[in-house]
């Protein structure tokens, strides 16, 4: 059984109107490397606290890849079956099917990372 260090949640991570050019028109949010702050070798995301307009779904990436689709994206918790795997450098992208400004409120995410102690890698870290 793995034994896990709570690293805690991210501040209340707020969308703006989509400045990635990946989704356009739309409201994101950008979980960048220094919002993370994952300094192991590999963390878990295994909650996100979501809340946006009602009706609108999100798409949950990592980096360049489309990890999940999120039907409900208001008044929900993201909690994964299988944890969202981050390592230094990754950024998460929430990337609403919703137009900024058209459709509110403006969503709201707060992601909570943990990291299993025993990984060889993450080691030390205690």
């Amino acid at each position: 059984m793995a034994r896990y260090r709570d690293l805690g949640p991210t501040q209340l991570l707020k969308a703006t109107p989509d400045k990635t050019n990946r989704n356009t028109g739309n409201w994101t949010i950008v979980a960048d490397p220094q919002t993370l702050n994952c300094k192991v070798a590999q963390a878990e995301i295994h909650q996100i606290s979501l809340d946006g307009p009602i009706g609108a779904a999100l798409d949950v990436w990592r980096n360049q890849q489309l990890w999940n689709h999120v039907q409900q994206g208001w008044k929900n918790n993201y909690d994964p079956v299988n944890p969202l795997y981050i390592r230094p450098g990754d950024s998460i992208f929430l990337f609403w099917q919703a137009a900024s400004g058209l459709w509110l409120p403006a969503p709201t995410a707060t992601i909570w990372i943990r990291y299993d102690l025993d990984l060889p890698g993450n080691q030390g870290h205690e």
